[in-house]
């Protein structure tokens, strides 16, 4: 027998041998890629932190005692202390209290409002005041989904 009769009966054998690593290749790319989105995706600020910002999350009040207060929110969407929205005092202690805390340069207050709200007590003339009381820039943020 030849030698290219063997390289020839082989042939068959070497493309199929390729295509099968060329699909192993694939599905552990693939799998990395999984991997890594997990982990990219298990840093809850990731992106804050990237960009170097501190989200600070208030929750706007809208029913029965909590109707126009403003209430600082935890990182599990948790409702937590009261910041008075007619003195800065509050909101600069939590600033303050936050910036030493993940020491980042850029701050945002967030004011979340509730998707199953109804808000009437919180006009665009009422954050334009407590922007101005707080000498903060205020983002209202509405049709926000939490969990009660």
């Amino acid at each position: 027998m030849k030698a290219t009769g063997v390289i020839v009966r082989f042939l068959s054998l070497l493309d199929v041998a390729l295509i099968l690593l060329g699909v192993l290749m694939i599905t552990l790319m693939q799998a990395q890629l999984r991997s890594d989105a997990k982990q990219d995706n298990s840093s809850t600020d990731g992106l804050a932190e990237l960009a170097d910002v501190d989200f600070v999350y208030l929750y706007a009040g809208w029913q029965g005692a909590e109707n126009g207060r403003c209430y600082l929110l935890s990182a599990n969407r948790e409702i937590g202390r009261e910041v008075r929205t007619d003195t800065a005092d509050d909101i600069q202690e939590v600033l303050t209290a936050r910036k030493t805390q993940k020491e980042r340069a850029n701050q945002v207050v967030m004011l979340l409002f509730s998707d199953d709200g109804w808000y009437s007590a919180w006009d665009a003339k009422r954050l334009a005041g407590i922007e101005q009381t707080w000498k903060v820039k205020v983002m209202p943020v509405y049709n926000v989904r939490l969990s009660r």
